[in-house]
Formats: structure tokens, sequence, C-alpha cells
């Protein structure tokens, strides 16, 4: 069976270690090179991590999303790729610090569970859900272009002020990636209704387990969502 967990990147630093190792694994294999310096979000504890673990296979993780929390001593991953082409970034981001804002990033899966609509679905629900546990306003997020699309039907909007009418070549020339926003995580206007009926519901049960129905069968999920620490917003 497949399980998806929420923590605080600091009260589990193996299964954040396995996280990167995965992602690591994920991102060579598309011929994206990741130093280990990479991987101080570990013990941030402004970042919150979602893993899912094959749990026939040693906790095996076979996938995760994590979120940073925007704070004005670390730049958003996002931030610091985009500012490289488009400083403006910086004064899209800089207004929203203080309401709380969080950036959707390191979404993976791992071949053996591709297809089951995880990586782009299922984590992506979460990571909102999770959100609101976390007390943030507001979601950035820097997506493929597969991701899109399933981004604006959960109430993501482009960002349309900063690089080509919010397209840049990430995380490699010939990748173009799409820097978007949820603007209101609470009531989720823009999202198409079975997106935000599925996010309630993973908003007000923390630990279920139900069987998903994608294209490529059923398969049983459980989830464990409920964050057993909270960082609180503007301390550093």
């Amino acid at each position: 069976m497949l399980r998806v967990r929420a923590f605080r990147a600091p009260d589990d630093v193996a299964a954040g270690e396995k996280f990167a190792e995965g992602h690591r694994k994920v991102l060579e294999d598309i011929g994206v090179k990741v130093t280990s310096g990479r991987n101080d979000w570990i013990h941030d504890p402004f970042v919150y991590v979602m893993v899912v673990e094959d749990t026939a296979n040693e906790n095996k993780v076979v996938g995760g999303a994590r979120l940073h929390v925007a704070n004005r001593e670390k730049e958003l991953p996002m931030v610091e790729a985009i500012a490289q082409v488009d400083k403006s970034i910086y004064s899209e981001i800089d207004q929203l610090i203080d309401n709380g804002v969080a950036e959707v990033c390191g979404l993976w899966n791992s071949h053996e569970i591709a297809g089951l609509g995880i990586g782009s679905n299922i984590l992506v629900r979460i990571c909102i859900a999770i959100a609101k546990q976390a007390n943030l306003s507001k979601l950035v997020a820097l997506v493929a272009r597969h991701t899109l699309r399933k981004a604006i039907q959960k109430g993501f909007e482009v960002i349309t002020t900063v690089g080509n009418e919010g397209k840049f070549n990430y995380p490699k020339l010939d990748l173009v990636a799409t820097a978007i926003v949820l603007n209101d995580i609470e009531l989720l206007p823009l999202a198409i209704e079975y997106e935000r009926i599925e996010i309630m519901r993973l908003r007000e049960k923390h630990f279920f387990v139900c069987m998903e129905k994608w294209p490529k069968g059923e398969f049983e999920l459980e989830y464990q969502l409920q964050l057993s620490s909270v960082q609180e917003i503007g301390v550093v």
C-alpha cells in the first residue's frame, strides 16, 4: 500500500533525506544535476514536506512535494531561479511575505508510481490543504508545462507580470516553466468544483485510507496529514 504523510522538515530528517535522494535521481534522469548543497531545506523549520511511501517496500519514498514558507532571511527557490532573468519577482513575493505565502516545490514521483495521478494531482491538493494548517494565505509555484493545466484546475493563476507572460526556461533551456499563484487558499474561488471538494475533504480529514481511481486502475492510499508542529509566520 502507498502512504502519503506530511510533516515539518526538522521533525523527520531521515524521511527528508530519502525524499532528497529520490528527487535527485528523477532530476538526473531528465538531465538536471543537483548538488548536495541544495538539500539544506531538510533542517529548515520553514519547510513542510509531503512524502509518498511504499509500505510494502520498507517505506521507500517514491514521491513527494514541499512547501517552503517565505521569510525575509532566505529566498524561495523560485525567486532565486527567476531573479537571474527577471528581478521583478522580488517585489512580487515581497508584498506577500507578511501575509503568509509559501512555494510549492520539489514535486516529483518515481517511475514505480507514474500514471497514478499522485504527482501533479494528489500531492498538489495536499499542499493546498496543508497550507491551511500552516496558517498560510497564498501559494506560489514554478510549474512544468504538463502540470500547469492541473494547477489551474485547483485555483492557481499565472503570474503574467514576470518573465514572458509568466513563462521561463527552467530548470534548463529546453524546458519551460510557468510562475503561478493561488491567491485564496480559504475559499478557492477559481478552482473547479471537483477539485474544491477534494481539497476540502483533505482539509477536514487528516487520517484515513481510501481507494483512489485513475486511468491505470485503482490503488489504496493511506493519508496522514496532521502536522505535529507548525512554524509561526514571521518568526526567524
